[in-house]
């Protein structure tokens, strides 16, 4: 994958905010997050489970599920602010400007609606397509995505297909009216080993193909390796650093991403497999501590990490929130 070779983003989100209330209290779950992705880039979204990064793919199309709710911040598209948009407005974005890939696909297909049906209906709203013309790009996706004789396909219903084959379904519908962004969250976490990298393939496939904008969300930092060309680092609902793929891999700025990274599975010197735990775990919503909220788990927090959030510093082509950051390569 190459790096974005454009100055202006294509989606920028600034201060994304997004809040919980629980019995009368309210609770953040994301705190300000930022984060730009460019024309023809994919942006890898990681972290533990936790760390929020379903909540802002949702939160980028206004799909919330009560009682979370955004509460601040702009997100903008082309220059179009999505934020402030009302929900008739934002139904023509979804599906149309910007595709989703769900976890579950039985989440995301409706069982009564035979698949080529719900293929045209996707075309025929966003693309003002209709009748055999609708039919022909339907077909033309479902071969796209790899399935076997298009017109029996078209046919069937979701309950008719195995899992990987619903899934391909799924990116069908998510890129069938030229999208300028794919949004997946975690689009291979319901799937056997052996289909999730056939689906990652498709994925990388498609991509380079259109040229369609992507962000990745995933917590598998192999993915990460194999897909993006930058990756966001969330914790806690924070931006924790922005890099890309080859620098945070070679040289991670913040504590928390060199944790994550040695505790991916590595070939180690003596043949055998080297893997690091980080101590602790995430904390929940309400238990965040003050400060960075890394820091009861960060093997460098000092003082000043327990008494202030650390802003988001640039530098060079990253940026990491943290007072103490890494400076050398990880071992």
């Amino acid at each position: 994958m190459k790096g974005p070779l454009v100055t202006t983003p294509l989606l920028d989100v600034r201060d994304l905010t997004v809040a919980i209330n629980r019995d009368g209290r309210p609770l953040t779950a994301l705190d300000k997050v930022s984060f730009s992705v460019y024309p023809g880039e994919v942006l890898g979204i990681v972290g533990e489970s936790g760390a929020g990064k379903s909540i802002t793919g949702a939160a980028i199309i206004d799909l919330l599920v009560p009682p979370l709710k955004r509460t601040g911040g702009t997100i903008t598209l082309a220059g179009e602010r999505l934020d402030q948009l009302p929900p008739k407005a934002m139904r023509r974005i979804r599906g149309g400007k910007i595709g989703f890939v769900f976890q579950d696909p039985m989440t995301s297909l409706n069982p009564v609606i035979s698949i080529g049906r719900q293929l045209c209906d996707t075309i025929e709203a966003h693309l003002k397509i209709g009748g055999d013309k609708a039919r022909k790009k339907a077909l033309e996706w479902i071969e796209r995505v790899g399935l076997p004789n298009p017109d029996a396909q078209f046919r069937r219903y979701p309950h008719q297909l195995s899992g990987g084959m619903r899934q391909r379904i799924v990116i069908a519908l998510a890129l069938c009216a030229d999208p300028a962004l794919v949004i997946a969250d975690e689009p291979t976490t319901a799937l056997d080993v052996s289909v999730q990298a056939h689906i990652l393939q498709l994925l990388r496939d498609l991509h380079c193909e259109s040229k369609v904008s992507m962000m990745l969300i995933t917590h598998d930092l192999g993915v990460i390796a194999k897909m993006a060309d930058r990756v966001a680092v969330l914790y806690a609902g924070r931006v924790a650093e922005i890099s890309p793929v080859a620098d945070l891999f070679a040289a991670p700025k913040h504590p928390y991403t060199r944790g994550l990274i040695r505790a991916t599975p590595m070939p180690a010197a003596d043949g055998g497999v080297r893997l690091d735990q980080i101590p602790g775990a995430m904390p929940g919503l309400g238990a965040i501590p003050p400060g960075c909220a890394f820091n009861p788990r960060c093997f460098r927090a000092e003082g000043d990490c327990r008494a202030a959030i650390p802003p988001l510093t640039t530098r060079e082509s990253a940026a990491f929130s943290c007072f103490h950051p890494l400076e050398r390569e990880i071992a």
